[in-house]
């Protein structure tokens, strides 16, 4: 590993990188998938389309059920995620290190 990675791992670690990363997309279904960074660990989530009802009263509505897809642990994982979604990041150490693995 290098010391570039190193950095970035303790970058990623301290939080720094915490949110939301690039824009959210829906299925053809109406279910929206996104990744994000919480205490610095990068998830990709998945949340179904809600619904809605009529109680008697007024339409009642009902969120989507929230899936978790894929959770990068390891070392390993974490560089694999910096370098496959890091140009979407908005620190520009990130985006410089994903630069080098963008295929030409």
């Amino acid at each position: 590993m290098t010391k570039e990675e190193k950095d970035l791992l303790a970058k990623l670690a301290s939080g720094a990188l915490d949110g939301i990363v690039g824009n959210d997309c829906y299925t053809s279904g109406g279910s929206a998938v996104w990744k994000a960074i919480k205490n610095g660990v990068p998830v990709m989530f998945k949340q179904g389309p809600g619904s809605k009802y009529f109680d008697g009263k007024e339409n009642i509505r009902v969120a989507g059920v929230l899936h978790e897809l894929q959770k990068w642990v390891t070392d390993e994982q974490k560089i694999e995620f910096l370098r496959k979604f890091g140009w979407l990041m908005k620190d520009e150490a990130v985006k410089a290190y994903s630069a080098k693995y963008k295929p030409k």
